[in-house]
């Protein structure tokens, strides 16, 4: 080991292999935590919602919205990052804020998206204008 030392002391090669390596290090550190992954309860009033309701994402700036389906009152939510490597966005970015909602549902929750794995409950205490419309229309059949 002593060897190596004194022959990277003596080279700038060597120095410039060692700083080359340490960003190679970094770059796949980075590469490699590009998704935010969202796991948590929803509820509504303190009881699960049903299965299959759709937790959606969306992202500032891209059309498509990542969804999960709940699942015995759970939900997990994987929201891609963007690809750089791409002139349009397709993902979240360092600093972007998203919006979590509950198809059905009124309420909109922001988060702010990084990497990595988070819990995040969701507390539904309103019902969308959708459902209201639609009990209107059932409370309609039976006049």
């Amino acid at each position: 080991m002593r060897g190596v030392i004194k022959i990277l002391r003596l080279s700038w090669k060597g120095c410039f292999i060692l700083f080359c390596l340490a960003l190679s290090i970094e770059a796949i550190g980075q590469s490699g935590n590009t998704v935010c992954q969202l796991t948590g309860k929803v509820t509504y009033r303190g009881n699960p919602v049903p299965d299959d309701c759709r937790v959606m994402a969306s992202i500032p700036g891209v059309a498509t919205k990542p969804e999960a389906l709940v699942k015995n009152g759970v939900y997990s939510l994987l929201i891609p990052a963007d690809d750089p490597s791409t002139s349009e966005k397709d993902g979240w970015e360092q600093g972007d804020y998203i919006t979590l909602e509950v198809k059905g549902y009124g309420v909109t929750l922001p988060f702010e998206v990084k990497a990595g794995n988070f819990v995040k409950d969701i507390n539904l205490t309103t019902m969308g204008v959708l459902n209201l419309t639609t009990w209107g229309k059932i409370k309609a059949l039976f006049k």
